[in-house]
């Protein structure tokens, strides 16, 4: 799938009226709250096991003046409170139940701020629990995420925003207590497999204002969904929109909310994991239809569904709603390991409490520092990945989050991620397993990371035996040397490649930062610091003398196979008899000879800072 683009920071990206609002994946630089894993006894709660039952999408809160400026009281200068049970449900007489242990909403924060900014929903008589629902970036940047939260005190949420910000609020759902017995509607059931069921780039694009279908009577006839299912939780993606505006899901059979669930820019593709309310046709087909303000390709993958009335009676996939709480965040660390580098897996275990006892978690799945374009998906900790995805990012440096509900394994919940970056992973609430448990993993090990990949020039050398430190730069060798430098040589491995790598520096020009390369010896070491903030340990392996033919130079500089190798190479006496310093070869210096250091790789670290 196409990669999900930063969100725009133009604050009339909102639209008019009820439809002022759109969610989706935000991208680009931002904040996290928090650092800190929290206990675990803050991640247990009582058992208290919950059916969905799905809403017409209902705008409970608008802070903005404009639009009535409704739907919540001000607790301090940072916490709005939210009252969700009781409110009236949009287009009906129907009334959110009294009983209702937690809200899914879509949540979307506009930001006010000059720079990063985050919301955070938690329920109402609980401390903030240094969690986020999602992340904004500079001023005016819109954000949303669809957020599920254990309701408080009174049957209300509050949101936490870290600096001045707008905040809208749609409700999609609620869960009910069913005080752990058996039910038929309102359980969760994860697929296997996400399944697509829809995807328009092979024709042409849906123009704006026109209504497209999302018939999921392909995924009832294989047995994906139930025919009943009363919602799906999906992942709905807008791909190369014709302009700024918005799309809404909505169920077959019923009229437009007057809502919005993605928010699209131009020339760009945006996506967000929610949970949409299924209806029938004229022709009982199952599904939902998406409104497109602006023209757009259109995605859906399904990763789940919610029972309908036709389900068997079961506890299995009820959900338990719990207080927030952070169990990943790769920013401070585990075990030694720091960010997900490329194609790296980072699991985490769940609280004793719930471990044996869930099927998935919901949670926020936040990244940031992200290294290049690419994917994180969640699973089943040592089960088999699939090429799907949870989050995606199309850039480096972005923070973005979105909302996911992901498979428990008896080992617990990992995170791949495809291009790198850091993963924080926020549990609100499981869904119970079947009376088996967790999946079995069908790993016989945790999967393996690969080195990352190769770091491209400048880096930063040091030579403790030296006391010196120096930039490594390409260009042209003249102009690196004699401006002080260390010249890299032109084709020869680079850094974290496995390769040999050649260096070149003065002895005795421009400061002559190598005149006593020829006093190293056994046990001394080089570090290479990248720009992406690894260091490269080198220790010596020997010394050998050659001519200044660079074939000869280079022969010698790649003198281990299957191993990372680093070469110093400078001009020395060699058997140059017109040097004073003649008959010592490795001594300052001849244009005629070169003596080459020559070092192999024992060790890589990751040098970026820990959060405490």
């Amino acid at each position: 799938m196409d990669d999900v683009a930063p969100a725009p920071d133009v604050a009339s990206a909102l639209g008019v009226g009820r439809r002022g609002f759109i969610a989706g994946a935000a991208g680009a630089v931002g904040v996290i709250a928090g650092s800190s894993l929290l206990p675990t006894s803050r991640a247990s709660a009582a058992t208290d096991y919950s059916a969905f039952r799905v809403v017409t999408p209902t705008r409970l809160v608008d802070t903005r003046a404009r639009f009535g400026n409704f739907g919540y009281t001000r607790v301090n200068s940072k916490v709005i409170r939210v009252q969700v049970t009781g409110r009236t449900i949009n287009g009906t007489t129907d009334t959110v139940p009294a009983e209702a242990s937690a809200a899914v909403f879509t949540l979307v924060g506009i930001n006010q701020s000059t720079v990063g900014n985050f919301l955070s929903a938690y329920p109402t008589g609980t401390s903030w629990p240094g969690t986020a629902s999602l992340n904004m970036t500079g001023l005016n940047n819109v954000s949303p995420n669809l957020v599920t939260v254990k309701l408080g005190q009174g049957g209300a949420v509050d949101v936490l925003a870290d600096k001045g910000c707008e905040i809208v609020l749609d409700l999609v759902g609620v869960y009910v207590p069913t005080g752990g017995e058996p039910v038929r509607e309102g359980r969760y059931r994860l697929l296997p497999v996400p399944r697509r069921a829809l995807d328009t780039r092979g024709g042409s694009k849906p123009a704006a204002g026109s209504v497209v279908r999302v018939d999921l009577s392909s995924l009832v006839s294989l047995g994906s969904i139930d025919s009943d299912a009363q919602a799906v939780s999906a992942n709905i993606t807008a791909v190369k929109a014709t302009s700024r505006g918005f799309i809404t899901a909505y169920p077959f059979g019923e009229d437009n909310p007057g809502t919005s669930t993605l928010n699209v820019e131009t020339d760009q593709t945006r996506g967000i994991g929610t949970m949409v309310k299924l209806g029938t046709d004229s022709g009982g087909r199952l599904g939902f239809n998406v409104f497109l303000e602006r023209g757009a390709h259109l995605v859906v993958d399904i990763a789940g569904f919610m029972t309908g009335p036709g389900a068997a009676r079961s506890t299995t996939g009820q959900f338990v709603p719990i207080e927030p709480a952070r169990l990943l965040d790769t920013r401070r660390g585990d075990g030694g390991k720091k960010r997900l580098w490329p194609r790296w897996t980072r699991a985490f275990t769940l609280p004793s409490a719930y471990a044996n006892q869930a099927s998935a978690v919901a949670m926020n799945l936040a990244v940031t520092r992200t290294m290049g374009p690419g994917y994180f998906t969640l699973l089943g900790a040592q089960t088999r990945r699939a090429e799907v995805s949870n989050l995606n990012v199309t850039g480096p440096s972005q923070t973005l989050s979105n909302h996911a509900i992901a498979q428990v394994s008896v080992k617990g919940v990992e995170c791949y991620s495809s291009s790198g970056g850091d993963v924080i992973c926020d549990v609100v609430g499981w869904f119970k397993a079947s009376p088996s448990g967790p999946v079995q993993a069908d790993y016989a090990f945790p999967p393996v990371d690969p080195d990352p990949p190769a770091a491209p020039t400048p880096y930063w050398m040091t030579i403790p035996r030296l006391g010196l430190g120096r930039n490594v730069t390409d260009g042209v060798s003249e102009v690196v040397v004699n401006r002080g430098d260390v010249w890299h040589w032109t084709g020869t491995g680079l850094v974290g490649q496995g390769h040999a790598i050649a260096t070149f520096a003065h002895r005795t020009d421009a400061g002559g930062p190598w005149r006593q390369i020829h006093t190293m010896r056994a046990g001394d070491q080089v570090a290479i610091f990248t720009n992406d903030q690894r260091k490269y340990t080198y220790e010596y392996v020997d010394r050998v003398l050659t001519s200044d033919r660079p074939d000869e130079i280079l022969g010698a500089s790649q003198f281990r196979s299957n191993e990372e190798t680093l070469t110093l190479i400078a001009c020395t006496v060699g058997n140059d008899s017109s040097k004073a310093a003649y008959p010592d070869p490795w001594a300052p210096t001849s244009l005629l000879y070169r003596i080459i250091v020559r070092l192999r790789l024992v060790r890589w670290e990751d040098t970026i800072p820990v959060s405490n």
